[in-house]
């Protein structure tokens, strides 16, 4: 990969602004696609698999769409604590 410096390049504003969310920029060229300017983090993973997980946005929708927590359930999670008893201090002892 060639790496130029920013100086040597006028990125408008509403570009960087587009890569800076994550958002792919075309460049033209007589109205002919020329270059994907794109985030580094988003050209790295390209290579790998698409971004995982959902926006921000999306997610706190749907948490404040979600159902209310079930007040008894402190309750129900301390009985069954009570009923299986104490945890060993190392679940997973060497062999």
């Amino acid at each position: 990969m060639t790496t130029i410096r920013a100086e040597e390049v006028r990125i408008p504003r509403r570009a960087r602004e587009a890569v800076a969310h994550h958002e792919e920029v075309l460049v033209v060229n007589r109205e002919r696609p020329a270059y994907v300017i794109v985030h580094p983090e988003d050209h790295a993973q390209s290579a790998r698999s698409p971004r995982r997980g959902r926006p921000l946005r999306e997610a706190l929708s749907l948490l404040v769409h979600s159902a209310p927590p079930d007040p008894r359930f402190a309750e129900d999670l301390e009985a069954v604590l009570d009923a299986v008893g104490a945890a060993p201090g190392d679940p997973w002892p060497p062999s």
